[in-house]
């Protein structure tokens, strides 16, 4: 095999290189616009490097070409380009969006990229000498799904979803440069289970991959190739002041005596040193070592101290003190998260939770790196969230980008996070040993790995809407102690206490919730769609919660109302139960409901709904069913600002109350309404982003343009391009970390007695309440205009986690 015919400046590609096999010349890759070029030079990569180990990113613009999935020849010709990470685009939704351009080839430019699912990738690497005697691996940090990798053409090992390394020792030489190729096939989960004893079958298993390819950073690795140190969670405890490290450890002998030695850095200042104890490679435990060491940290890190992180350098010595690896620099935050009786602590004080779904890493490139990451966490901070968890219900292959950029912005922002970890109901728990063989096990452990260094993330979901029971939302059995499961549920919760049992042996650390559960494990926690509940019995709701209850209470989809009860549709239709998805007829009703607030004046409807009304006719006399979104205006839109005042009622009266009842975690779930464009934004226009191609061999996606977008307030367009619905304006005055506002009667403060006679005596009373990180001073003074005014004036301070009643 001959070397490629290019002319090259390092290893800048400067023209359409072709390999060529026995003098037969191939087709030329396909040209690259104008500014483009294919940096493959990995001495300008991003590096990162200890005394003993080195790895280098290369990603960047790589030769791609659709394939078949049972390919074995990599391809000599017929080569375009597409980036590495990236996502093949063609397959887009409602919340999907293509951000990275295929610059094709002429011989398949017309293929229909939606169809491909299988890929080829290929790169020159170029392999440090100073990696001579050391393990050399390919690591992909995350996969969709099965990749056959390739050295010079030579098939050397592959690997599959979520993530992997190929060792490349035997084929790569130091000093050397390689053609590195690899075959991605787009498997879904059943495949990529089968690949294991059956990658032929594998490939053939039908199911859709909605993102496929390199959906993560790409590293080349030289590490130790004896004894090295593999994976290392850091873990630290306010309440025992210690901090802990669980370290994977390969090839130890296991009768050589060992260390551990651990150096904490503040921004490259030496802030602790550890010495672990001596120990012995028979000593571990599933491949791994723990060691505990006092510490208290004076720098915590808390929602409004994100800057507050370190990093541990963790070395493996031998008996002699001599350095056998030490790890890349693990970065943390020294902070932790717990449940006391209802309540949920971050580092020793009372926080309460306001949460939304995150969606960046499902909607596509262009949201999934840091800056745009932390630009949504911006955002969804305006208006009082501090808890966000992970939009993907489920971890199929395909159902999202990596989330390192992601994890790393809410670091940086201080918002706390919940990670999905992988739905029980995907795996098969039938056989003796399905704990440990059936997939759940390896799979949660890349999650948990993904995470576990985040001090952001202080949550794992799971068992998403599978768990719950009709009862859930009953006022009188929310309280951590009944449940009223029929059969259905029942069987789905033993399964999912077994899957949460190996997500704790993997992480004891960290919470671990049900989403949708009722009363589950840590919590109970709720999809909250309650219908048209009058607003001051929602704002008692929670009264027996809050006095008798065991655990928190988490409203981890609240609605009320929703959207949708502005129609007829209840989930029921001809005896079939469906939800939202259902075609069916739903029966538009604005002023219908609306009258119950606003009487007669509800039915001076706009042209708005005087079009829903006239289209819904027509499907009616065609005899049709019909979807939610297909409406001219949807119901789920902010389209109809007659809904406004509804949800201002709401979530006024409701936030006040719940707050106040010290409802653990609550969600304006459908934060989509609360913001709406100004007019004049160009919606959709395409806006094509300045690509550095010579700094694309660094970690993180890097989009080529935006055009489709999922409009949300934190997703798309300007800050200043979207302003508050009134549903939006309730919520930034009632969400925020402070709260005050007068209540009722200290004995009942929802309630709203406001005609008096004369003679009569009543009473009111303020309540602050402040649930930001830092205690905080209020003064507030009050005037009633009696004839003789009466006046006051309170000066209070309000601890973190605290509120006050001043009568």
């Amino acid at each position: 095999m001959e070397r490629p015919a290019c002319r090259t400046i390092g290893w800048v590609v400067l023209c359409m290189a072709s390999w060529t096999v026995a003098g037969q010349r191939s087709i030329e890759d396909a040209a690259l616009p104008a500014g483009a070029q294919r940096i493959w030079d990995t001495a300008k990569a991003y590096k990162e490097a200890t005394s003993t180990r080195e790895r280098i990113c290369v990603n960047g613009l790589w030769r791609w070409q659709p394939a078949v999935a049972d390919s074995t020849q990599v391809p000599q010709g017929n080569w375009g380009h597409f980036k590495v990470p990236g996502a093949w685009p063609g397959i887009t939704d409602y919340m999907q969006k293509d951000s990275q351009t295929v610059h094709a080839n002429p011989s398949w430019s017309d293929r229909r990229l939606s169809g491909v699912t299988a890929a080829w990738y290929e790169r020159q690497i170029a392999v440090p000498a100073s990696w001579a005697g050391r393990r050399i691996s390919l690591c992909l940090e995350y996969l969709n799904s099965y990749a056959a990798v390739y050295i010079d053409g030579e098939r050397v090992g592959e690997t599959r979803f979520p993530a992997g390394e190929v060792d490349l020792t035997a084929w790569c030489r130091p000093g050397q440069t390689h053609r590195l190729s690899l075959l991605i096939v787009a498997m879904p989960l059943q495949g990529v289970m089968l690949s294991y004893t059956d990658t032929a079958s594998a490939r053939e298993v039908e199911g859709t991959v909605a993102r496929r390819g390199l959906c993560g950073d790409v590293y080349l690795i030289g590490a130790p190739a004896e004894s090295r140190i593999g994976d290392v969670r850091v873990t630290t405890s306010v309440r025992k002041s210690n901090i802990s490290f669980d370290v994977e450890l390969e090839g130890l002998e296991p009768q050589a005596e060992y260390t551990l030695g651990v150096r904490i850095l503040e921004e490259g200042r030496l802030v602790k040193e550890f010495a672990g104890r001596s120990f012995q490679g028979s000593e571990l435990r599933a491949g791994r070592f723990v060691c505990v060491h006092k510490w208290m940290s004076q720098k915590l890190w808390d929602t409004h101290t994100p800057q507050n992180v370190y990093h541990a350098e963790v070395s493996l010595l031998d008996k002699a003190g001599h350095v056998l690896d030490t790890n890349w620099p693990i970065r943390f935050g020294f902070r932790e998260f717990w449940i006391d009786g209802r309540d949920f602590y971050l580092n020793g004080t009372r926080i309460f939770l306001s949460a939304v779904p995150l969606d960046n890493a499902q909607v596509g490139a262009a949201l999934a790196t840091y800056e745009a990451a932390k630009e949504s966490i911006e955002r969804l901070k305006s208006f009082g969230i501090n808890f966000v968890y992970t939009h993907n219900y489920g971890c199929q292959p395909g159902s999202h980008l990596s989330f390192a950029g992601i994890l790393r912005a809410a670091d940086d922002a201080g918002m706390l996070v919940s990670f999905s970890q992988p739905h029980f109901s995907h795996y098969d728990w039938q056989a003796p040993d399905a704990d440990r063989d059936n997939g759940y096990a390896g799979h949660a452990a890349f999650y948990v790995r993904a995470a576990q260094n985040h001090p952001s993330v202080v949550m794992y979901s799971m068992s998403h809407n599978a768990t719950g029971y009709s009862e859930d939302m009953n006022p009188d059995m929310i309280d951590g102690i009944q449940d009223a499961r029929d059969a259905w549920a029942l069987r789905n919760v033993g399964r999912a206490v077994r899957a949460e049992a190996i997500v704790r042996a993997l992480d004891p650390s960290r919470i671990v919730y049900h989403h949708a559960s009722g009363n589950l494990g840590s919590m109970h926690a709720i999809n909250f769609y309650p219908n048209f509940v009058p607003i001051q019995e929602m704002s008692d709701w929670f009264e027996r919660w809050a006095t008798r209850g065991v655990k928190p209470v988490f409203l981890c989809e609240y609605a009320a109302p929703f959207t949708w009860d502005w129609s007829m549709y209840r989930g029921w239709y001809e005896g079939k139960r469906e939800f939202g998805s259902a075609a069916v007829p739903w029966e538009f009703c604005l002023a219908e409901w609306n009258a119950q607030f606003f009487g007669d004046r509800a039915f001076a409807i706009s042209e708005r709904e005087k079009r829903n009304l006239r289209w819904e006719a027509q499907q009616f006399r065609a005899g049709r069913l019909w979807h939610r979104w297909d409406y001219p205006h949807r119901l789920g839109s902010t389209d109809l600002s007659e809904r406004e005042p509804v949800f201002d009622l709401y979530y006024t009266d409701n936030w006040r109350a719940f707050r106040t009842w010290g409802v653990s975690a609550i969600s304006p779930w459908e934060h989509h309404i609360l913001f709406k464009l100004r007019p004049g934004v160009q919606r959709n226009q395409r806006d094509d982003f300045e690509v550095d191609f010579s700094n694309l061999q660094r970690p993180g996606f890097s989009p080529d343009y935006q055009q489709q977008r999922y409009e949300r307030m934190d997703l798309a367009y300007e800050r200043s391009d979207w302003i508050p619905t009134g549903a939006g304006e309730a919520v930034i005055r009632n969400n925020q970390p402070a709260l005050a506002y007068i209540a009722g009667k200290p004995d009942r403060f929802t309630s709203k007695d406001h005609s008096f006679l004369a003679g009569e005596s009543f009473e009111k009373q303020m309540i602050v309440i402040n649930n930001s990180r830092e205690p905080v001073r209020s003064e507030c003074s009050w005037s009633l205009a009696l004839p003789q005014p009466i006046t006051g004036h309170d000066r209070t301070t309000v601890q973190t986690g605290q509120q006050t009643r001043i009568p």
